[in-house]
C-alpha cells in the first residue's frame, strides 16, 4: 500500500483468555492486516500467543494493568457481572494502560476501529470517540443470551430451568442488544458467515455483511513437514496411523463431543479430543460406549497438522457452528471431513464432494470409511472449493480495508 493510503487501525478483542478460533484467526490475520494499515491492538486480557506475534510484527499492545476475566457463575450472569466489570475496566484504560499510555491518547492518534466480538469486546462502544468510524466483525450473536445451547450440561440435559435462566439472564440481554444496536449505527457489522448473518438478522434486526475468517495455507502445508514428527507424536499419545478419529473444540454440549462418542459406540475407533473441557461424564459415556476417549493437552500447530494428517477422519458433530475453521485446515493436510449439517459447515463443505454433511439418523461409521476410501479426492476438491471462496488473509485485509473506504474518502 501507498503511504498516502495507510492508516492507522486499533485492533479490539475483549480477550485471549480463551483461546479458541476466533482469537487464533485475528493472531493469524495480523502480518496480512498490516500491509493494509498500522496497526495496535487492546485487549483485556492477553495471552502468550498474541504478544509473542505482536513482538514479532512489532504492533503495539495496550492492556489494563491487571487482566480481566470471565466471572462464572449464575449470580454473576443475573447481575451481568462480567459485563460490568468489562465496562470498568476498558474505562480505567481510557488513562492508564499497562504499556503508560492510555486509550484516550490512543484515541487522537487512530483513523478506525476494528471490533472482533467475543467476551468483552463490544463494552469498548461507549468510550470510543463519535468521529472514529468503527467495523464490528461479529463471530456469532451472543450464544449464551440468545439461545440455549450454553444452558445444557455436556449430556444434553438443561442445567436448570431453561424459562428460568432466560429470565435470569433479561438484563444481561438488554445490555447485549444495547451494544448490538450502538454498533450497527457507528458503522458496519460483519457476520463471519452468511449464517452468521442470518443469525445477527434474526437476533438483533439489523442488517449486516459478511466477511469470512481467513486460513493461512503457510500453516498447512499439504506435504508432512519434518517438525510434525509423526513417530515421536504416535508415540506419546499411543496411536495407530488411520485407527482414530479427531475432534477439535472445547467439549461443551454445543461443540457435539456427547453426540460424538454415541455415533462411534462400538466402533473400534479412537476419538481424539482437541480443546479442553472433557470431564468424567464424557469418561464414563465413552466407556459405555465402548470408545476410548484420548483428550490430548494443549499442543503446537505442528502436532495438530500430524495428528490430523493421519487420522481417519475429522469428525464434528457441533451444533449451528458459526463457521468452523476445521474443515478447511483438514482439507490441507488430507483429513477426511465428516461434520453435521448445520451453520456454517454447510459453506465450506460440499456434501459427497468435500466431505459428509451429517443429518439425524445418518451411519456416521459409514460415512467415515466413505471418507477414508476418498480421502486424497475429497482434499483435492475441498482446496478448491476454499480458494474458490477465498479464504486467503490477503482478502479478508483487502475487504477490511473496503469496509472503511467510504469514511475514510470523507476525510
Amino acid at each position: 500500500m501507498a503511504n498516502l493510503q495507510r492508516k492507522r487501525l486499533l485492533l479490539v478483542k475483549g480477550s485471549f483468555e480463551h483461546f479458541g478460533g476466533g482469537e487464533r484467526d485475528l493472531i493469524n490475520n495480523l502480518e496480512a492486516w498490516s500491509k493494509y494499515f498500522d496497526l495496535s491492538v487492546a485487549t483485556l486480557h492477553p495471552n502468550k500467543e498474541l504478544i509473542e506475534k505482536l513482538n514479532e510484527l512489532n504492533i503495539p499492545l495496550f492492556s489494563p494493568v491487571s487482566n480481566w476475566s470471565y466471572s462464572r457463575g449464575m449470580f454473576s450472569e443475573i447481575f451481568a457481572k462480567s459485563t460490568r466489570n468489562a465496562s470498568k475496566k476498558w474505562y480505567s484504560m481510557l488513562s492508564l494502560t499497562k504499556q503508560g499510555v492510555g486509550l484516550n491518547t490512543l484515541f487522537s492518534n487512530i483513523d478506525a476501529v476494528n471490533i472482533t466480538t467475543g467476551m468483552a469486546s463490544l463494552e469498548i462502544l461507549p468510550l470510543i470517540p463519535n468521529t472514529i468510524p468503527i467495523h464490528t466483525h461479529m463471530l456469532e450473536p451472543n450464544r449464551g443470551l440468545h439461545s440455549n445451547d450454553l444452558h445444557f450440561d455436556v449430556d444434553g440435559t438443561p442445567k436448570q430451568n431453561l424459562k428460568l435462566t432466560n429470565f435470569l439472564l433479561s438484563k444481561q440481554r438488554k445490555i447485549d442488544e444495547k451494544l448490538v444496536a450502538l454498533a450497527s449505527k457507528r458503522g458496519v457489522i460483519s457476520g463471519n458467515s452468511k449464517n452468521t448473518c442470518d443469525r445477527i438478522k434474526q437476533v438483533y434486526g439489523v442488517e449486516s455483511n459478511f466477511l469470512y475468517p481467513s486460513i493461512d495455507t503457510n500453516l498447512w502445508p499439504i506435504k508432512p513437514t519434518k517438525d510434525e514428527d509423526w513417530e515421536s507424536v504416535k508415540k506419546e499419545f499411543g496411536l495407530l496411523k488411520n485407527k482414530y478419529v479427531i475432534t477439535i473444540g472445547h467439549a461443551i454440549f454445543a461443540k457435539g463431543l456427547w453426540e460424538t462418542i454415541t455415533k462411534l459406540g462400538n466402533s473400534n475407533l479412537e476419538l481424539v479430543q482437541l480443546g479442553g473441557g472433557v470431564n468424567e461424564k464424557h469418561k464414563e459415556h465413552a466407556r459405555k460406549n465402548d470408545v476410548e476417549l484420548k483428550a490430548l493437552p494443549r499442543v503446537s500447530q505442528a502436532t495438530i497438522r500430524a495428528l490430523m494428517r493421519n487420522a481417519k477422519a475429522m469428525v464434528s458433530n457441533a451444533i449451528n457452528e458459526p463457521f468452523g475453521l476445521t474443515p478447511p485446515e483438514a482439507y490441507f493436510v488430507d483429513c477426511p471431513v465428516i461434520v453435521s449439517n448445520q451453520g456454517g459447515f454447510r459453506e465450506t463443505v460440499v456434501d459427497g464432494k468435500t466431505g459428509r454433511l451429517m443429518n439425524e439418523g445418518d451411519d456416521w461409521i459409514s460415512a467415515i470409511e466413505e471418507g477414508h476410501k476418498n480421502r486424497k479426492e475429497w482434499s483435492k476438491a475441498g482446496r478448491e472449493h476454499i480458494k474458490k471462496i477465498d479464504l486467503t488473509p490477503e482478502t479478508q485485509a483487502r475487504k477490511l480495508f473496503e469496509s472503511f473506504a467510504k469514511y475514510f474518502e470523507e476525510e
